[in-house]
């Protein structure tokens, strides 16, 4: 499996590759509720050259779960992949902003349909145009590839998994790692879940890199959990989890699932909920 990052320089030499696509990431949160710039808008301001737009919630989500940003199907997957001239021998280089995880969240999408060659630029835009690189508002063709997807079924979790750990039926880890921002908004959580924030996991005073392995193994520590058991995480919408995916494997976690419908799915299907500890 491919390290989680590259960096601007790495990034800055291989423009030209052909076996390698860049992925704009920046979208609007599912169901925000605040007025902002679309992804596209933002893409449409101002991209890393060769950048294709992807909006995790608009062109990569299940259409059957409007109220979720499930990941979508295999085929519809794969066509966007393809289209964006993404195939099985490119290696993809996502970023964003370096304070939300789209970029995580596209990598993790990527691995699920067993596709490892793919990284997050470190840093993000903000790296990129802070060491005196520009951005360009021409959007490139690509000719259609061919990608081929191969789903890991243990990189996902469903809601039936996550019902039995609320049940108390599953010896598995359930992690609550929604941004520290919006879990603010919530005043209740699934049963059995163990609070571990992505806001932590991934810095953003470090543009969203993943946390140093001191702070990493600190909390672990302090959340009481074992790397070698199954470990379920959940956000909002599949964002934070999918950031939060990479810091655990990073951490040395064997068995992490992403439960991509997230609160968002279990709030919509009125799942039993418990009122969140102080």
């Amino acid at each position: 499996m491919s390290a989680p990052f590259v960096e601007v320089g790495w990034l800055a030499e291989h423009l030209g590759d052909q076996h390698v696509r860049i992925v704009d990431t920046r979208s609007m949160p599912h169901g925000a509720a605040v007025a902002m710039p679309s992804g596209r808008e933002q893409y449409a301001g101002g991209h890393l050259p060769g950048a294709v737009h992807l909006d995790y919630a608009e062109d990569l989500h299940d259409l059957a779960t409007p109220y979720a940003a499930r990941v979508a199907p295999p085929e519809r997957f794969a066509d966007v992949m393809s289209k964006n001239g993404i195939g099985d021998d490119t290696r993809v280089i996502a970023y964003d902003e370096g304070n939300t995880p789209y970029a995580a969240r596209l990598i993790w999408m990527l691995r699920y349909y067993g596709h490892d060659a793919a990284a997050i630029l470190a840093g993000g835009l903000p790296a990129w145009t802070a060491a005196g690189h520009p951005l360009i508002t021409d959007v490139p063709h690509f000719a259609r590839a061919t990608f081929t997807p191969r789903e890991q079924p243990a990189l996902r979790a469903s809601r039936k998994d996550v019902i039995a750990v609320a049940e108390g039926r599953s010896n598995a880890q359930f992690l609550e790692t929604q941004r520290d921002g919006t879990y603010a908004q919530r005043d209740r959580d699934i049963p059995n879940s163990i609070r571990l924030s992505a806001s932590d996991l991934l810095e953003d005073a470090r543009g969203g890199r993943i946390a140093d392995r001191a702070q990493l193994a600190e909390l672990v520590a302090r959340a009481g959990l074992d790397k070698s058991k199954r470990t379920i995480v959940s956000c909002g919408s599949g964002v934070g989890a999918s950031g939060a995916y990479l810091a655990l494997c990073e951490a040395g976690f064997t068995d992490v699932g992403v439960y991509d419908g997230s609160w968002m799915e279990w709030s919509h299907d009125g799942l039993p909920t418990v009122p969140k500890r102080s």
